[in-house]
């Protein structure tokens, strides 16, 4: 079962007093990945999308899962932008990207231009998806009125 942190349900249950938090997060969360894994990508608008393809994993020599999540611009731009959230933001990182990381990191650049690839590939067959499952869901609703 996916749980919220104690805090954070807390301040959901103070604003809807009536309604199972639990309950709600847990089919939420568990649709976004049921959608992500079935169709490839869910987008949520104005926060990002969930991506997951196939690939080959060195590491542990076999095909893997990669299930990743990436920022929308909107939602980036308004965090980085943010003097506020900047100004009090509880952790800064001491290390920045340099040539010996560059240099570590090399040999891996073919693999990870193929999980890009594969990201962009599952983007364009979950937007596809939608749209399909809103036509199909559209007819059923037809279906189902002329029943009825």
């Amino acid at each position: 079962m996916f749980k919220l942190p104690e805090d954070l349900e807390l301040e959901l249950q103070k604003k809807f007093p009536n309604v199972p938090i639990q309950t709600i997060t847990q089919f939420i969360f568990q649709s976004i990945l049921d959608k992500t894994l079935k169709d490839g990508s869910c987008s949520i608008r104005d926060l990002g999308k969930f991506i997951s393809f196939r690939t080959r994993s060195n590491r542990v020599g076999q095909d893997v899962i990669r299930f990743k999540f990436k920022i929308s611009n909107a939602l980036s731009g308004k965090l980085k932008n943010d003097s506020y959230i900047l100004d009090n933001i509880p952790v800064k990182a001491v290390n920045v990207f340099n040539e010996k990381h560059k240099e570590n990191t090399k040999n891996r650049k073919e693999q990870s231009a193929a999980n890009v690839l594969a990201a962009k590939e599952a983007e364009k067959l979950g937007k596809k998806k939608t749209g399909e499952n809103l036509v199909l869901n559209i007819i059923q609703n037809m279906v189902d009125k002329e029943l009825n």
